[in-house]
Parts: structure tokens; sequence; C-alpha cells
């Protein structure tokens, strides 16, 4: 029916006033603000996630001091006079090597700090690229002993293993039990005389002489042709200072030692 003009005329069905969009304007603005937020949040997250740790620099190695004597006199009175065993360990050559046989013998074995009494001038000679020092120590009981004090590329470091003779046995141990377990030992060897080789030994194999710094006696002990080809360095010479694999094996009836490996012609590896 046409308006009379008393009423006005209503919104058609579906229409939109301008205040709703004013409303709904503001609701898209909102959301989009938001959603850039938390975007930027997460993306600030993943970057630190995957941010790189710093490098930890390396000391490039330096010479040592010249003369070497006087440097490694005091590395070598320090390791004697450190209070304990972790002390120690901490001046020792190749710490994280050595640590565990540190600790085997010394903790585990029950085995005492060596002792200075007094001790040689030092010697300065080098193995391989490795300058160093030799000292003879006089303990305050027993025989005088070679130690090596080592310049590691930033200090001088005792090196334990000449120190000690570490083994993985005590000496009178491997005698007394013979294993058949290889054992690792620091040991002085010289070729066998005629007259202590055994009868029956196989062309081309070792027989050496045996003892520990701990303990004059000595064992003949025989080598494959294969391990006895890395010995021809100590032929003529006595009590090489030397580090064996070795074991006990049945030979001919009996148990003798034989050495599985040549692991150094030195006390440290």
């Amino acid at each position: 029916m046409p308006s009379d003009g008393g009423d006005p005329e209503l919104p058609q069905a579906g229409g939109m006033g301008s205040m709703e969009k004013f409303v709904i304007a503001l609701l898209l603005v909102a959301t989009v603000g938001i959603t850039i937020f938390f975007f930027a949040g997460e993306t600030s997250i993943h970057r630190d996630k995957v941010a790189k740790p710093k490098s930890e620099t390396i000391a490039p190695p330096i010479l040592p001091p010249s003369p070497m004597a006087p440097a490694a006199l005091k590395a070598l009175e320090a390791y004697f006079e450190a209070p304990d065993l972790e002390a120690k360990a901490s001046l020792v050559r190749d710490a994280p090597r050595v640590r565990p046989m540190f600790v085997d013998y010394h903790r585990t074995r029950g085995k005492a700090f060596p002792t200075l009494s007094r001790v040689s001038p030092g010697r300065e000679t080098s193995s391989g690229e490795m300058p160093m020092v030799v000292f003879e120590v006089e303990p305050f009981s027993g025989p005088r002993y070679p130690v090596a004090v080592i310049w590691d590329g930033q200090r001088f470091a005792v090196d334990w293993e000449s120190l000690t003779a570490y083994g993985t046995m005590d000496w009178n141990e491997f005698i007394e039990k013979k294993p058949t377990s290889v054992q690792t030992m620091r040991v002085f060897a010289e070729e066998a005389p005629d007259s202590e080789k055994p009868p029956g030994l196989t062309q081309g194999s070792g027989c050496f002489r045996i003892s520990h710094r701990d303990d004059g006696e000595a064992i003949v002990a025989i080598a494959s042709p294969e391990v006895a080809a890395a010995f021809p360095p100590i032929a003529g010479r006595k009590e090489v200072p030397v580090t064996l694999e070795i074991a006990w094996r049945s030979q001919g009836g009996r148990m003798a030692p034989e050495i599985v490996r040549l692991v150094s012609l030195t006390w440290s590896p």
C-alpha cells in the first residue's frame, strides 16, 4: 500500500547500516593487528631457537721457553706438591686420556703418590715434535727413576705414564696370576740370549727379556714374526722402555708370556 506520509519507509531486508559497517571494520583491524603481533612473536622465538652458540676459541700452540729446564722443573715440583688427586691429575700431560688410568692406579688400586727427595738437572730433548725435559727423580725411599716433563703446546706437564710405569695390572700380580687376558704394561725389554730361547721357536719369532721398573726379576716372552718385526730398533740395547700388550699363553704344555702387540717404543703412546 503506498505511504500516506505518516511513517518513513523501512530499509529493505538484508541491508546494513553505517554503524554495523563501522563495528565490522574495527573487528577486522583488530584481527589483523593480533595476527601480526603473534606472527612477529613466533618469528622471534624461532630466531632464538636457531641462534648458534658462540664458538670456543682454541689457543694456537706456542714455543716453549728457552732454556726449557727451569720451567719444566717448576711443573714437576708443582705436581709433587699438589695436595690431592684432582690437583695432581690436572698437571699431567694429556689429562683427559690419562685421568681414568690415574684414578684406577691411585684410588681404585690404592697406590701411593710418588715422593720427591732430590732431582737431577734436566736434560733437554724431544720425542718426535714434542719438546721435553727428562729428569732423574730420587724418592724418599727406593731407586732413582727417569720422568719426562713434556711441552704440550701451551705448558709443561708431567708425563705420568713414565712417572709411574703404569700397567693395567701390578707386575707381581701379572707374574703370579698369569692372566690370559691381554694386559697393557710399561716395562723394559731387551733381546733374550740364545741360552734363554725356548726350543722349537718358529723362524722369525722374537724372544725378549721383559722386566718391570719395580721388580728386577725378568721373564722371557715370545713374539710372533709379525710382532717381532716391530722390535729391530732395540737390537743390542739393554732395558729399552716399551709399552706392550702382553698375555700368558699355553706353549708346549706350559704357560708362557706372549707379546701380543708393541704399543710404543716409549712409556707414553
